[in-house]
């Protein structure tokens, strides 16, 4: 044992060509994961390990096995934290598990992490107040958004990790007819919002449609408020970023951006509560209009926003969602074996019909997209940067559509009243 033990350490601070981490003769032994990571036995040697700056990752199976032969902010977790296939950590006491290259691994490490001593180590230099008072928090540093929690509130000292990453050109997300109807629809100017569940690339296609707005209109005054600094976006005296501190929440950030900054385009990054009448009202002074929500379905995410303007209005309803928000865009990821896929579901315009306010679909994944002539009529004769026409037009042609190649499919209304 201690001999295998010795020769793993050896390795780990070895750079040089790939080699099996342990000898090829057959052998399994288990140690107490207190005590450091299970060595795998020969039929599950790692597949593949990686050198980085602070030391080595392996990977064997399910797990991700973690030697730091130097320890930096993130402690023996730094080889990971440095590894760039690493999107996401998630530390709950000594337990580790992470998302790297789109797997959900296991994190074993030869020494036990001391949790609390990490977490307020970050906490201090991402500079949040993390306290009795304030037992959960969020925060950004060194490319990585944060969510720490306390026991107080968790049970166990807690933290999320998500690397801050390069946001991909929106027709790398959804087909190049979808990319260009999306803009043209926001452009009306529309009120959307991008709902689906936790982790399903919300705030990615929300950034992605924003920096692709800005690539074609580079003059657009845009406003931003976000509780968390999240979107990446270009340097301009044109962009103006709000961020929610204590003592100026979100509703009075909204409400300011709107009257002093005079914006075309208002995003707020994430709608959580009694804010979303001020951003509607964004909306209704004809400005376009983005944020998310957390919602699994089109159907449930109409109902929870009527819930949060209940909490302002009691006799709101989903007619007033409907009446009031023109966009609904459904993203959901999916894990299979292991591996997680992020898309977008569906795209649906409110309209009135016979009196009756409706969604209709313009894009349902695996059916198609609305047919050409029926999505022309759901734009007005003008946008706010030129003719309907002329700029859809315009918008094919950057995308690199082909008008013959999408699949079309009849997509039926959804009454949700």
């Amino acid at each position: 044992m201690r001999r295998l033990i010795k020769r793993l350490a050896k390795l780990a601070q070895e750079p040089g060509e790939a080699r099996p981490l342990l000898p090829a003769r057959k052998f399994s032994v288990t140690t107490d994961l207190s005590r450091g990571p299970r060595l795998p036995t020969s039929a599950e040697s790692p597949s593949s390990w990686h050198d980085v700056k602070s030391g080595r990752v392996a990977f064997a199976g399910d797990r991700v096995l973690v030697y730091a032969t130097r320890e930096g902010v993130w402690g023996p977790l730094q080889p990971l934290v440095d590894y760039p296939g690493t999107q996401e950590v998630f530390i709950r006491g000594s337990e580790v598990e992470a998302t790297v290259s789109d797997r959900r691994y296991r994190v074993e490490l030869p020494v036990e992490l001391d949790a609390e001593r990490l977490i307020q180590r970050l906490a201090i230099l991402s500079n949040v107040r993390l306290s009795e008072a304030e037992p959960q928090a969020e925060a950004e540093y060194g490319g990585w958004r944060l969510y720490f929690k306390m026991p107080l509130v968790s049970g166990r000292w807690e933290v999320t990790a998500t690397r801050i990453v390069a946001i991909p050109r929106l027709s790398e997300l959804v087909s190049p007819l979808l990319a260009a109807r999306l803009v043209a629809l926001v452009m009306r100017p529309s009120v959307a919002v991008v709902m689906g569940p936790s982790g399903s690339g919300k705030t990615t296609l929300l950034n992605s449609l924003l920096n692709e707005v800005l690539r074609l209109w580079p003059h657009l005054r845009v406003s931003i408020v976000e509780q968390v600094r999240e979107l990446v976006l270009p340097e301009r005296g044109n962009i103006a970023r709000s961020v929610a501190r204590p003592g100026t929440p979100v509703t009075l950030l909204i409400r300011q951006s709107l009257r002093y900054e005079r914006p075309e385009l208002f995003v707020l990054g994430e709608l959580r509560g009694e804010e979303v009448w001020s951003w509607v009202e964004a909306g209704r002074l004809g400005i376009a209009t983005l944020t998310t929500i957390h919602a699994p379905s089109l159907e449930k995410g109409v109902e929870t926003m009527a819930q949060l303007m209940r909490q302002g209005i009691p006799g709101a309803s989903v007619k007033d969602v409907l009446r009031l928000i023109d966009i609904f865009v459904l993203t959901r990821k999916y894990l299979m074996r292991g591996v997680i896929a992020r898309r977008v579901e569906a795209v649906a315009v409110s309209i009135f019909r016979h009196e009756r306010c409706i969604l209709q679909p313009i894009y349902v994944a695996g059916r198609g997209h609305l047919e050409e002539g029926e999505f022309l009529e759901l734009l007005p004769e003008r946008l706010m940067v030129g003719e309907a026409g002329e700029v859809y037009s315009k918008l094919l042609e950057f995308f690199h559509v082909d008008v013959s190649e999408p699949e079309f499919a009849e997509l039926e209304p959804l009454e949700l009243e």
